[in-house]
């Protein structure tokens, strides 16, 4: 039998990790990715011992051109067939407007935007024709834009724009493209915030918590066991902005 091979990126915490078991659940085999925390990926493996035949990783932080490109070309000696591919890396800036450094700047909008951009294009051709699913992750911040994180907000607006032009590419090999935009989700990010500031936003959620990463990782076999699922960027944020 044919292995089935994901790929998700930044998947040893968070929603990443949450998307990778599911797929592994799944009988996929997953090629897992992460920058630099090993502690978080021997957790991962030692949560996931019973799946240790179809777990592949590629320890790489996926932050510019040249890197996007050893990622991919490490990929292609793992496999060459690719039925889902999750664009999930991310990283969050909360500098101030007159203190956003080009280097922040450039950082940011390598990680969330351009480096799933090259992926994507660099992998496009292992991706199977008619059962493919391309997934990139964005964020609430991409449509409803805070003051406080102006990077994050520009380039997982990017991430949205990007998966809708996509579509057209892709129409003809019936591979589809969406975006997952969640929104407050309890990730290690949020770790060391404090009652007031959960408070503060829980008031602004209908469902008045925090989602958690396995509600994101449903919504995404969602969209991968879905063939009528295309070029949508869905919200998941238990009714942010009701209230």
């Amino acid at each position: 039998m044919n292995k089935k091979f994901a790929i998700i990126t930044g998947s040893t915490k968070g929603i990443g990790r949450a998307i990778a078991e599911n797929l592994l659940r799944e009988n996929y085999s997953v090629i897992i990715n992460y920058a630099n925390d090993d502690n978080a990926y021997n957790d991962f493996l030692n949560s996931n011992q019973v799946y240790k035949e179809n777990i592949y990783c590629i320890k790489k932080n996926i932050n510019s051109y040249e890197n996007a490109i050893e990622f991919c070309n490490m990929v292609k000696q793992i496999t060459n067939e690719i039925q889902v591919l999750v664009l999930n890396c991310g990283v969050i800036d909360k500098s101030e407007f007159g203190k956003i450094s080009k280097e922040s700047w450039e950082n940011s909008m390598n990680i969330n935007l351009n480096c799933p951009f090259y992926i994507i294009q660099q992998l496009s051709n292992l991706i199977t024709n008619d059962v493919g699913r391309i997934i990139l992750l964005s964020s609430l911040m991409g449509k409803y834009p805070h003051s406080s994180s102006l990077v994050y907000n520009v380039s997982k607006a990017g991430v949205i724009a990007l998966s809708k032009a996509l579509v057209k590419y892709f129409n003809e090999r019936n591979i589809t493209v969406n975006c997952i935009c969640p929104g407050f989700i309890e990730t290690p990010y949020h770790k060391n915030r404090s009652e007031e500031s959960y408070n503060r936003i829980n008031k602004k959620i209908a469902l008045h918590r925090f989602g958690n990463p396995e509600e994101v990782a449903s919504l995404c076999l969602e969209i991968i066991n879905n063939q009528y699922i295309n070029g949508s960027a869905i919200d998941i944020n238990g009714g942010y902005n009701y209230f």
